[in-house]
């Protein structure tokens, strides 16, 4: 497989989630002191605080992405390791975080990182964690509508692709949802957008998800709007 990567927005947003949980405590603490010290500037804390507190929860948030074990940028081409040159992995290069480009068409990736069971039935998604209030308080993501959200990502890629290739070219996009985390258990059978865990994906993508290959001339002009160099 081929990997193309917009290095330089996730090593912003790598430094982005490492230092801001780091500043948003620093604020929150030098507040909390200088209250002790000036009570007449109070309202000046709370607002300093508050700002501390946002910090945090934007330094959760990216953590939570771009950082440690299960960023995603790591996680989700070792999910796809081993599969053949003509399938190409673009990080943070369109509208979608992640798009697999087969000879067949798109593969919108929407990746959840949760824990814990989580299942799918009748339109609606459940998830029992441990201490899951604790970690959404301090801004860790909740696991929301993956199938929603996956559908919206799947057509921001499909307005980003009408925008820049020839009028009636039409590209095959489809999305599908990628559980990260080692102990994520998933019951979804019936959602509307195909569930996979990380063992799971790559075989699927080479068999039950194999589409006919595009013509050549579709193939590379899908390729000159993602700006993917042919292979000699």
């Amino acid at each position: 497989m081929r990997l193309i990567v917009n290095e330089s927005q996730i090593k912003s947003r790598t430094r982005m989630g490492e230092i801001a949980p780091l500043i948003g405590l620093a604020l929150v603490i030098g507040m909390t002191v200088l209250l002790f010290w000036k009570p007449d500037l109070s309202w000046l804390t709370l607002i300093v605080v508050w700002i501390g507190f946002m910090f945090s929860l934007v330094g959760a948030y990216l953590g939570g992405r771009y950082v440690g074990p299960l960023a995603h940028h790591k996680k989700v081409p070792e999910a796809l390791k081993g599969l053949e040159n003509s399938f190409i992995l673009l990080v943070h290069q369109t509208p979608a975080p992640f798009v697999l480009v087969d000879p067949g068409g798109l593969t919108v990736i929407f990746v959840r990182s949760q824990s814990g069971y989580m299942t799918y039935q009748n339109g609606k998604w459940r998830h029992q964690e441990k201490l899951g209030w604790l970690k959404r308080f301090v801004g860790l993501e909740g696991l929301g509508r993956p199938d929603q959200m996956a559908l919206l990502e799947m057509e921001d890629l499909q307005r980003f692709l009408r925008k820049r290739l020839p009028e009636g070219v039409e590209i095959p996009v489809r999305a599908v949802i990628l559980f990260i985390h080692p102990e994520a258990v998933v019951e979804a059978e019936g959602s509307p957008v195909p569930v996979f865990r990380m063992t799971d994906l790559k075989r699927w993508l080479r068999k039950e998800g194999r589409r006919p290959n595009l013509p050549k001339e579709v193939l590379q002009q899908l390729y000159e709007a993602l700006h993917i160099e042919a292979e000699n």
